[in-house]
């Protein structure tokens, strides 16, 4: 039986008996802040389980407050004192326990450098249905290339995301040792041959960000009272990817069916994501609202995913998120996702002394599977996106 395979069998049992635990309600965990309510679980679970769903209705999103989703100043991360450094830390770690969403402004990059992957993403996306096709993601063994509107992976369960994608990942040549010897999921990206400056543009965009998530992961580091370098061990060879996603023109009137992407948490350590000034990113607040997050210019949006998590034990948060775009216009956004390498085992590397403990911290994997990040990514994938002749239209 195929790793990935037995990987998503193990999954999906483990899914099954957790939501008779989140019905049951022990579904609180972690250590909020003081003087702060955190989200129900319950509504958590809830709504990461709608990610799987066929339809839902999309009632209107409130307005977001900063006391929701804050701004984090990351200048003392480029030349503060060890002190400043120490309190931006534990700054973000409140807003991680509490939320798992929040702004960061002053983190390096330029306009122009948060520009180029737009002009990148417009390029490719407006060129004819078949160039795009032509290095299609149902041509890849690794998840890499075209991912057309709707096309599904192996789940009949699942209803497509109204959004075409470009997916690439941390580039490796043929000589590489992992793509010489043949290892999941770390296989060539797929380019196109007819944009010139669309490769260079977005692997020079790759490198700015990455140089950016490595520096925010040693205030991770701190923030959790790990020894510097405790979660940098686990990037020498990464499956850190970065998405170009496009979103066509929806009106505010539109259902569930036409939701851009359904609710979910996303699967690595944190994802930076940039968006365009449309809007359309919606997060489950405290109260159990899907509240708005709002373009906010110059800034990156940074969220916890389920890696994150389960290394803290369920201190910090991965927030269920959603993008229902009812603008009337098209939206592009970019997500870079951090991931560790492929056999980096996800278990926790703190304890959380909080009064509650999760049976499950990732929202499909139980406490002690003991499955490496390739498994759990290899799985996933399998379900929601296409490769090699495995694909399915909506």
């Amino acid at each position: 039986m195929p790793a990935s395979t037995s990987a998503a069998r193990r999954l999906r049992n483990s899914n099954d008996s957790s939501a008779a635990n989140w019905r049951n309600g022990r579904s609180e965990s972690g250590c909020p802040a003081p003087g702060r309510t955190r989200t129900p679980r319950i509504l958590i679970a809830q709504a990461a389980s709608l990610h799987w769903e066929t339809s839902m209705a999309l009632p209107l999103s409130k307005q977001i407050s900063t006391a929701e989703v804050p701004v984090v100043d990351l200048a003392p991360m480029h030349d503060g004192t060890p002190q400043e450094k120490a309190r931006l830390a534990a700054h973000m770690a409140e807003v991680c326990r509490d939320i798992g969403f929040f702004y960061v402004v002053n983190h390096g990059l330029t306009p122009s450098d948060m520009q180029a992957p737009f002009e990148a993403a417009r390029r490719f996306f407006a060129q004819p249905a078949e160039r795009k096709q032509a290095i299609a993601m149902a041509n890849s063994r690794d998840y890499r290339g075209y991912l057309p509107m709707k096309t599904l992976g192996d789940d009949p369960s699942l209803k497509g995301n109204i959004h075409e994608a470009f997916h690439f990942y941390l580039e490796r040549d043929a000589a590489h040792p992992s793509v010489a010897d043949a290892k999941p999921l770390r296989g060539p990206n797929q380019w196109p041959g007819d944009l010139p400056g669309f490769r260079d543009a977005l692997l020079r965009y790759y490198e700015q960000v990455d140089a950016l998530a490595y520096r925010m992961l040693g205030l991770f580091e701190q923030g959790l009272g790990l020894p510097e370098g405790g979660l940098r061990r686990y990037f020498n060879d990464p499956m850190t990817m970065i998405r170009l996603l496009h979103y066509p023109p929806q009106q505010p009137t539109d259902s569930g069916e036409h939701i851009g992407v359904r609710p979910h948490t996303d699967n690595g350590a944190f994802t930076i994501l940039s968006q365009d000034d449309v809007g359309g990113l919606e997060i489950l607040g405290r109260s159990g609202d899907w509240i708005a997050v709002p373009p906010i210019p110059g800034s990156f949006v940074i969220n916890l995913g389920e890696m994150m998590k389960l290394w803290s034990d369920g201190i910090f948060l991965a927030t269920p998120h959603r993008v229902v775009n009812r603008s009337g216009l098209e939206r592009y956004s970019v997500p870079y996702f951090l991931m560790p390498d492929y056999d980096t085992r996800i278990e926790p590397l703190v304890k959380n002394s909080g009064e509650f403990n999760e049976p499950v911290l990732h929202n499909t994997i139980a406490r002690g599977q003991q499955l490496s990040c390739g498994e759990i990514l290899g799985a996933v994938w399998q379900r929601i996106w296409p490769s090699l002749d495995r694909q399915r239209v909506d």
